[in-house]
């Protein structure tokens, strides 16, 4: 008995490794930004006077209605390439089902700078039609707009619904379809009637956690919305704080946002904890369908909107990056120009500085997320009942909170701290480290309920202790969880803005950070030189993601 309620002691023990580092890092400021909100001087606490202002109800209804409007396009979009991923069978579907995962690890300003170039009004696209029918004006001007934020959002998340959709799909049962068909009903009915009412779990857990994304966007908003008319949350609270100096308005909105956010994340989970119970529930027996005669022609309209969407951005940001002007109303000639520039002695916004913190950022973020998500992974995985369930959801929290709010709760604590506060660096990969964890904890877990639980009890019947058990028996049948994992860590924190956005000095400029100031100073053409180099190293990340543990992807 002594030595059961030992290792009951010692295993609740073990929830300080990845507890107390949450603690500190994240519950601290964001406690700070809490109370900044609800202190009371003189009058009305900031929260309830920024709460009833006729501003924040209109930037609170418009955050809302673009991640609703946002959710909807991307499942629209998305719900055919979940059919292709769950039930056609096809050639190339291995590598069609890798490539939903690029958005996903592609920084948001790059994805900015890639929409400027191909939708702006002198883009790609407009380009192309202004000369072909010799307009005088764009015929697409939908830059700075709200279909610009809604166009980049389903760019970032309909190959997430599509992936995330198709695999729920793929696992499940059609035998009802094919007893409604068999009883008379056609295929338009049968999907509306069987197959669509079958999805609805994985349909929500999706559109939840696309809304939770939408709703948290920063980078998109400030850059494509164009001004005050279309703000969010998050883009307000960095005006407040960064360039109103306003820290009580901007800490009472990240409240506000902060309530939102973990009320959606709560949600999430849970429809994702039935997705998965039902998605396990049954197995799809057969082959899947195959792609033929007239039935292939819907499939090719849909993967030329899925190439304009997704990939023609992302290639004329690389293509742009190999031009240059003669003159300043000349012809584009084909240029090395600005990769020298950006392999040379640069200016301050495209110096190898900003190279050589990105990596070290993200070097260091993974080195400080991957034991923090591996522990928190082991013992949520070892550790059963309630006190598991809460501490399990307690270090996942970081997810339902934007990075703005954190990054402003450093900012705060830090201000505190010294007078004349101007950059972090050890700021800023705390700031990653938080925001980048709970996907390796995610990545990880995912690994450890595949592992049969048998072996780690055969291996301490041996004579095991728990620390050898980990090392000898779980750590190699985790290898995939776990690059999988400092894959993640190291392409989000590459490409982080909205926490770096707020406490990056003068002498911790990043990738991202130099490409939102290269686009405020229309250098298109050096930004997209740095930004090919910045989607060289994200995609490298992700193929090594799905080389060694793509299905922690889907988890």
């Amino acid at each position: 008995m002594m030595g059961r309620e030992s290792n009951g002691r010692a295993s609740q023990l073990l929830w300080l490794v990845p507890l107390v580092p949450t603690l500190l890092l994240f519950y601290v400021p964001l406690g700070v930004i809490f109370s900044e909100a609800f202190s009371f001087k003189g009058g009305a606490s900031p929260f309830l006077e920024t709460l009833f202002r006729p501003t924040t109800f209109q930037v609170i209804s418009f955050t809302l209605w673009q991640a609703l409007v946002s959710t909807v396009v991307s499942l629209v979009l998305g719900l055919p390439g979940a059919w292709l991923l769950g039930r056609a069978s096809f050639k190339g579907k291995r590598v069609l089902k890798a490539l939903t995962a690029v958005p996903f690890v592609l920084p948001s300003i790059l994805v900015v700078l890639a929409f400027v170039v191909f939708y702006g009004n002198s883009g790609v696209l407009n380009r192309f039609f202004m000369d072909l029918f010799d307009l005088r004006k764009p015929l697409f001007p939908i830059l700075y707009s709200f279909w610009a934020i809604i166009l980049a959002h389903a760019f970032y998340n309909f190959p997430l619904a599509a992936r995330l959709i198709g695999a729920f799909w793929e696992r499940h049962n059609p035998a009802p379809a094919a007893a409604a068909q068999t009883l008379g009903a056609g295929p338009v009915r049968t999907f509306f009637s069987v197959t669509l009412p079958g999805l609805f779990p994985a349909i929500f857990s999706a559109g939840c956690i696309i809304y939770l994304f939408c709703f948290m966007s920063f980078a998109i908003v400030l850059v494509l919305g164009g001004g005050p008319k279309y703000t969010t949350l998050e883009v307000e609270i960095y005006r407040a704080a960064r360039i109103g100096l306003n820290l009580e308005v901007a800490a009472s909105l990240a409240v506000v946002g902060a309530l939102l956010t973990l009320l959606m994340l709560g949600l999430s989970i849970k429809l994702q904890h039935i997705a998965t119970h039902r998605g396990q529930a049954v197995v799809r027996r057969g082959t899947g369908t195959s792609l033929k005669g007239a039935f292939s022609l819907f499939w090719i309209a849909y993967a030329a909107l899925v190439i304009l969407v997704v990939a023609s951005p992302l290639v004329a940001l690389v293509g742009r990056s190999f031009l240059e002007r003669t003159s300043r109303s000349g012809p584009l000639i084909w240029s090395l120009r600005w990769y020298g520039e950006l392999f040379s002695s640069m200016g301050a916004a495209l110096s190898l500085r900003a190279v050589a913190n990105s990596l070290g950022f993200a070097f260091l973020t993974v080195c400080f997320s991957l034991p923090l998500g591996m522990s928190a992974a082991w013992v949520t995985h070892r550790v059963r009942g309630r006190v598991s369930r809460i501490a399990e959801m307690a270090m996942m929290l970081p997810m339902g909170v934007s990075s703005v709010v954190l990054g402003l709760g450093y900012f705060k604590c830090l201000s505190l701290w010294f007078s004349h506060y101007s950059g972090s660096r050890a700021a800023v990969v705390a700031a990653h480290v938080v925001v980048t964890y709970p996907f390796v904890l995610r990545a990880i877990s995912a690994s450890l309920r595949r592992m049969p639980h048998s072996l780690p009890q055969a291996s301490r019947t041996l004579g095991a202790n728990a620390f050898q058990t980990f090392c000898k028996v779980e750590l190699p049948m985790i290898r995939s969880g776990l690059v999988a994992g400092a894959s993640f860590a190291f392409a989000l924190s590459m490409g982080e803005i909205n926490a770096t956005l707020i406490l990056a000095g003068p002498d911790t400029l990043t990738i991202p950070l130099a490409l939102y100031r290269l686009i405020g100073a229309y250098k298109y053409f050096a930004a997209c030189a740095l930004g090919a180099l910045l989607m060289v190293i994200c995609v490298a990340c992700f193929l090594l993601i799905e080389w060694v543990g793509g299905e922690e992807f889907d988890t």
